[in-house]
């Protein structure tokens, strides 16, 4: 015997994985545009909440990453030691040069 199924009950729906971003791994992926520099008490405030909002944004991201589990790691293809290069640009500077040439 058999129970009815409805179409939605076999429908698949990916997660959402908030801990992968294609900026953080592949940065040609979404080449950085320069910024038309403005001048102004106003601009340096706009200026000063993007970086705020960035590294807060950091934050929660190195976060999320720590906790999670080194299997969880080795499923996003990363380790613990990854985790410190992720955040720093000195260790990104390879892949920064290559997103400004595209």
């Amino acid at each position: 015997m058999s129970a009815p199924m409805t179409k939605s009950q076999m429908a698949f729906e990916l997660p959402h994985l908030s801990y992968i971003d294609t900026r953080w791994e592949e940065p040609a992926v979404q080449p950085a545009v320069e910024p038309v520099r403005e001048r102004g008490f106003a601009s340096w405030i706009a200026a000063r909440v993007a970086a705020y909002r960035t590294w807060r944004q950091n934050v929660r991201a190195r976060a999320e990453l720590n906790r999670m589990t080194e299997r969880e790691l080795f499923d996003v293809g990363l380790n613990r030691g990854d985790l410190e290069r992720m955040f720093d640009d000195r260790f990104n500077r390879d892949l920064l040069e290559r997103s400004r040439t595209i």
